[in-house]
């Protein structure tokens, strides 16, 4: 078993992972207000699905080898809210420009 000085790292690291779910979302978003047909929002959300768990379990493999904690999982989400907090305004207006065009 590791000791807990690791932990602070394991916890940016999955940080960072859910930051990268987060702006994939995003960007299937824009995919997903742009089309009107119903398919494109069920495949938009089946790949957001297939690459938030890729992405979950990647960086879970890498912060401390596929174990599971709270406290991982926790930043994942922290992560995933902070990116679409922060960018969402920019691509909502992004989708805007792109609809008027």
């Amino acid at each position: 078993m590791r000791d807990v000085t690791g932990q602070p790292f394991e916890a940016l690291l999955l940080l960072h992972g859910g930051a990268v779910a987060g702006l994939c979302y995003l960007l299937l978003r824009i995919v997903r207000t742009l089309s009107k047909r119903r398919w494109v929002t069920h495949f938009c959300d089946t790949v957001f699905v297939l690459i938030g768990a890729a992405l979950f379990s990647g960086y879970l493999f890498l912060a401390n080898c596929g174990n599971v904690r709270g406290f991982l999982c926790a930043s994942y989400l922290l992560g995933f809210g902070a990116a679409y907090a922060l960018f969402s305004p920019i691509f909502t207006r992004m989708t805007q420009k792109i609809r008027k065009k």
